[in-house]
């Protein structure tokens, strides 16, 4: 920019400079072709009082489709999420100036910045990425003092709207009905320039000083706190919508909430609160206790607005590839456009079909898990990366003999989910649902190699608690860890169990062995499949598992013995429209293929006449031989189901 132009902004006020930076984060953000359908949304819906044009609450709830609670009567049924996202938006409405102007109107420019923030569109805009966007979201949901905005809602009759439009003359006398697309704007804007676009820009208009005095109270930030009821209803929300598409229709997901539906969400959501420590905080949760839990535990928590607010980058009234002429073929064609977009089929579910259902997870724990848990080929969550689910082995299905397990999860070559249900011991009022993500291949008591090579590509494990409290052990990233043929991140044998994060003691002749828990987090389950021990530790840097992102070193190690009501092996497979040469889809086929040969093979020993032969030496050892490979169980039984 010229110096005759930084000269023309030197001196203006908030107001003024915040309509110059929307004006420049929609033509660097946004494609034309965006933004011609953000400015259809908005102003084909926008309210206007005293020439302002602005969204309220209801607008913005019934564009996104987000429920307010009117779909049920009882009061504690309600998914009331619509106040919640009216309030962050008007915050990040007065980016960068929220400290002083926020709660903004929302105006076309403040929503321009609103859809910039929580569309992920911010390289340009934050300089930290995720961590200011952290911060930003803080500052949305807390408790601050706001401004009245002036601005009154349809439901509010008898409003002047002379003294509104008096009340919001500034925001009138800067804003302009929209920015322009056609014509060419930032030529002198490298698009490659990595810098913070609001303080590029800022010092471009010699007015980085306002900018400053604006953030001289930033710390005001850190004195405040986010009520438990606001976060609850954002979370109830996100846990609903974790598994939309961009432009799928949220009403897929919101509509149709039972009242157990939504006792499950308020249950879960209470569980992620926990991890907050709210009772630390008189409470609410501070901006530390956020920032620590969202960067260590919940990293993908607020990826589903992503989706929910690209929404406003689309339109039912414009269809740009429709040809200019008849008028009534053109309406035709609309009235045909919005039919396909509302009536898209329900997505399919992330479980594929097979052996079992799931007793454990349902809607409400998978989007719990998307929260925190990578796909296993790219750092996104579980449902924007396509990845699906196939049932290996469950204890319900499949019964509690490990020789079934091993039949079962062995022949699976790829990453997997483990997931177990129960009570502590001696009280079974309390649910207790434990996991653990393996991106490597099980092995076996018998395994003599490493199996790092089915690793997935930048892919660790990790421990996790869902209920009652939110905790996540990572996995660790240094290389000696792998190397270590004793701390394999999964293990079992028919005499000892099943080990996560173990360290595994050298075999021995003379007297049984059993896996011990080593760093900060492991993971023991009895060979009868009936009990675990889960043993946490807030240091410990030496083991497969690193301590939680918000354990004090303060903390006392703990042990939880508890009572398994049911346990399964999920195996984790990109997505299914991907190249079929990827791990997923071929794991599912050597699992197939191995078990079509164990089962050719038990049929053809089957015929294997145990009663005869040299004696009961040569009977004992059919029977170990078919044990070992196992083909058959106890008293001869068949080891497991195909």
């Amino acid at each position: 920019m010229g110096a005759g132009q930084s000269a023309e902004y030197k001196g203006a006020s908030p107001e003024e400079l915040s309509y110059v930076l929307a004006e420049r984060f929609a033509t660097k953000c946004f494609t034309p072709l965006e933004l011609t359908h953000f400015k259809d949304n908005f102003f084909s819906r926008a309210a206007e009082q005293g020439g302002l044009r602005y969204w309220n609450e209801k607008i913005l709830s019934e564009t996104l489709g987000v429920p307010d609670g009117s779909f049920s009567d009882a009061k504690e049924n309600r998914l009331d999420a619509g106040p919640v996202l009216f309030r962050m938006v008007s915050y990040l409405g007065a980016f960068p100036f929220q400290n002083s102007m926020a709660p903004s109107v929302l105006t076309f420019e403040a929503m321009v910045k609103v859809a910039v923030l929580l569309t992920e569109r911010y390289g340009k805009v934050l300089r930290r990425g995720r961590k200011d966007r952290i911060k930003l979201l803080f500052g949305s949901l807390a408790d601050v003092g706001r401004k009245n905005l002036g601005i009154a809602s349809d439901e509010t009759p008898g409003q002047d709207e002379q003294s509104v439009a008096e009340a919001n003359s500034s925001a009138v006398n800067s804003h302009a009905p929209g920015f322009s697309i056609d014509e060419p704007a930032n030529d002198d804007y490298d698009e490659d320039e990595e810098d913070d676009l609001a303080l590029a820009a800022l010092e471009s208009l010699d007015a980085i000083e306002v900018f400053k005095h604006d953030h001289r109270v930033d710390r005001t930030v850190y004195e405040t706190r986010i009520s438990l009821d606001t976060f609850r209803r954002l979370l109830m929300l996100l846990l609903v919508i974790a598994p939309l598409k961009p432009l799928e229709p949220v009403q897929i997901y919101t509509t149709d909430l039972s009242a157990e539906r939504v006792e499950a969400l308020q249950k879960e959501a209470d569980s992620i609160i926990a991890a907050f420590s709210p009772e630390e905080n008189d409470g609410g949760i501070s901006y530390r206790a956020f920032a620590r839990t969202i960067s260590s535990s919940l990293p993908y928590l607020f990826d589903p607005l992503t989706p929910l607010f690209e929404h406003l980058l689309f339109s039912k009234n414009l269809n740009l590839s429709r040809k200019q002429g008849n008028e009534g073929q053109e309406e035709d064609t609309i009235e045909e456009t919005d039919e396909k977009t509302e009536n898209i089929p329900p997505p399919a579910p992330i479980m594929l079909p097979g052996s079992f259902e799931s007793t454990i997870l349902n809607s409400t724990l998978l989007s719990h898990i998307s929260f925190f848990l990578p796909s296993a080929s790219a750092s996104l969550n579980l449902f924007r990366n396509d990845v699906r689910l196939h049932p290996v082995f469950s204890t319900s299905a499949h019964g509690s003999s490990l020789t079934s397990f091993s039949h079962h999860v062995l022949s699976w070559q790829s990453a997997s989910l483990l997931i177990l249900q129960g009570a502590p011991e001696g009280d079974g009022e309390e649910l207790i649902t434990l996991g653990a993500y393996l991106p490597q291949t099980w092995k076996s008591s018998s395994s003599t190699h490493s199996t790092s090579t089915s690793q997935a590509s930048n892919s660790l494990p990790c421990l996790f608690q869902l209920c009652p409290k939110h905790q996540v052990l990572p996995g660790n990233p240094s290389p000696s860890i792998e190397k270590k043929q004793n701390l394999p991140a999964a293990w079992f044998s028919t005499h000892s169990g099943i080990a996560i994060g173990c360290q595994i003691p050298p075999p021995s002749r003379s007297h049984q062995t059993h896996p011990s828990p080593h760093g900060a987090a492991s993971l023991l389950i009895d060979v009868n499949l009936e009990s675990a021990e889960l043993h946490v530790a807030p240091v410990g840097h030496d083991g497969v598992f690193l301590p939680s992102g918000t354990a004090s070193p303060d903390e006392k190690p703990t042990k939880t013995r508890l009572d398994i009501y049911s346990l399964e092996i999920w195996g984790v497979v990109p997505d299914p429209q991907a190249s079929e040469s990827d791990s997923g889809s071929s794991a599912i086929d050597a699992q197939r293929a191995k078990w079509e040969f164990e089962a050719r093979e038990a049929e053809r020993r089957r015929n294997i006449n145990l009663k005869t032969g040299a004696g009961d030496s040569a009977q004992e050892s059919a029977r170990w031989l078919l044990e070992t490979a196992g083909i058959i169980g106890d008293q001869g039984r068949p080891g497991g189901s195909v």
